[in-house]
């Protein structure tokens, strides 16, 4: 409250659609950090993301009413804020996803471009593209380092907002591979960890992990590889053989921590 009304004549300046948008983007990724820094495994669904935008776009533009007003009187103030933060609240709450998660604190990190490269293996891959980062991160690192090494067709989806076309600010449940498009899927930490998560657990977004996972296998095309890591034994075990081929990479020790690269032969 203290720092925004020290700084509430600032969104004086936020005077264009293209500042508001720019705003409200940042303000929504920082919420998405921190709901990410708390626990990892935090789902948002196109529809909550869809209303987090809208809520924070509304603040914006109701600070800036009240700075192009000159109201700077703390009760104007306080009720935006206690508002903002109970519609806040109810969004998250009617989430579509994650419902019957714990709260526990569970870290992430988003770990550098080298780094996953190496850990993946994809030096050993021969990759094709377009290639599709899954669970790319706010910086999407891996992009940027494939991008060094003259990979072109590179595209990313995250639930952080980007002003790059090629992100793609969504959920993998809400988000559609289409039938032979991607030359190569990558997920580092991301979908197959979620899923291993799900199936240990057995809650009900299992079957929304297994139908999406073979979506993603339908969505490569002919030689397309699916790389990620860790590994999924149950759903890699019951994979047509004809249709497929799958290599480990070990990691360490637990092979369930395996990287995998699956080949689409037909």
């Amino acid at each position: 409250m203290h720092a925004i009304q020290q700084n509430l004549y600032l969104y004086q300046g936020i005077n264009t659609e293209e500042k508001i948008q720019s705003l409200t983007g940042s303000l929504y990724n920082y919420l998405v950090m921190e709901c990410v820094q708390v626990n990892q495994y935090v789902s948002l669904s196109k529809d909550t993301i869809d209303s987090l935008n809208i809520l924070y776009r509304e603040l914006v533009l109701h600070l800036r009413g009240l700075a192009l007003e000159n109201r700077t009187l703390q009760d104007d103030l306080e009720i935006i804020v206690q508002r903002h933060r109970a519609k806040l609240i109810s969004a998250l709450k009617h989430n579509s996803y994650n419902k019957n998660q714990d709260q526990l604190f569970i870290p992430c990190a988003e770990y550098s471009g080298s780094f996953q490269f190496h850990l993946l293996h994809l030096g050993d891959c021969l990759l094709k593209q377009p290639i599709l980062d899954v669970g790319c991160g706010k910086k999407h690192q891996l992009l940027s380092y494939l991008e060094e090494k003259g990979f072109e067709e590179l595209y990313g989806l995250d639930q952080y907002h980007s002003d790059e076309h090629r992100i793609f600010c969504g959920n993998w449940f809400d988000y559609h591979f289409l039938q032979s498009t991607w030359g190569s899927v990558i997920a580092h930490m991301s979908f197959s960890n979620h899923y291993r998560r799900s199936l240990i657990n057995q809650d009900s977004d299992t079957v929304l992990y297994t139908m999406k996972y073979l979506e993603i296998l339908d969505s490569l095309i002919v030689g397309g590889l699916f790389i990620y890591s860790p590994a999924v034994r149950t759903i890699e075990e019951t994979l047509d053989r004809q249709r497929y081929s799958i290599t480990y990479f070990p990691n360490l020790d637990d092979r369930n921590l395996d990287s995998v690269c699956i080949q689409r032969l037909c």
